[in-house]
């Protein structure tokens, strides 16, 4: 029988009456931390994603919307399709987990980590699009847009991914 056996945090280990995955000992171990550590992260990450897809889901029906011109709703149109793809992108770990071959955790780990990495790769892009779009339609230009958009860029890609590689690279596990 298959049914999915279940710890109280929602991981699941393995089917009824197959063994637990293989290096479980040490490497398993570690693995079943690190994978409950990045669906945690995802918890916390989703809602905001959630609430920003929802608002550019209705910012078309709003008075102003009409006012942009062409390049402002075409960069709108990237904006929301990148949101929507990072938010699939979010999710698909948790389906992965839910789904996949619970034999494999390891797989699943670094497929997972990859999805996340790059589902925050396509949401700093929506952010920075999104803050371009509304600078050039405050300012009625692109010049003052881009300078805030590209300081913005700046700043994710420090937080979001300089800082973290050089800390891993400077604690050895780079």
């Amino acid at each position: 029988m298959t049914d999915t056996l279940h710890d109280d945090s929602g991981l699941a280990d393995r089917h009824q009456g197959e063994p637990a995955d293989s290096g479980q000992a040490d490497g398993g171990d570690e693995e079943r931390e690190r994978y409950r550590e990045l669906l945690e992260e995802l918890r916390t990450i989703l809602p905001g994603v959630q609430v920003l897809f929802a608002f550019l889901l209705v910012a078309p029906f709003s008075q102003r919307f009409g006012d942009l011109d062409e390049l402002g709703r075409d960069l709108y149109a990237v904006v929301l399709l990148l949101t929507g793809l990072a938010a699939a992108l979010f999710l698909a770990p948790a389906s992965y987990h839910r789904i996949g071959e619970r034999r494999r955790r390891r797989e699943r780990l670094h497929t997972a980590i990859r999805l996340m990495v790059v589902g925050m790769l396509l949401l700093a892009t929506a952010m920075v699009l999104a803050i371009y779009t509304v600078m050039r339609f405050i300012f009625e230009g692109s010049l003052i847009a881009a300078g805030v958009a590209g300081g913005l860029a700046g700043v994710i890609a420090l937080l979001w991914y300089v800082i973290p590689l050089a800390l891993r690279v400077q604690n050895g596990n780079g």
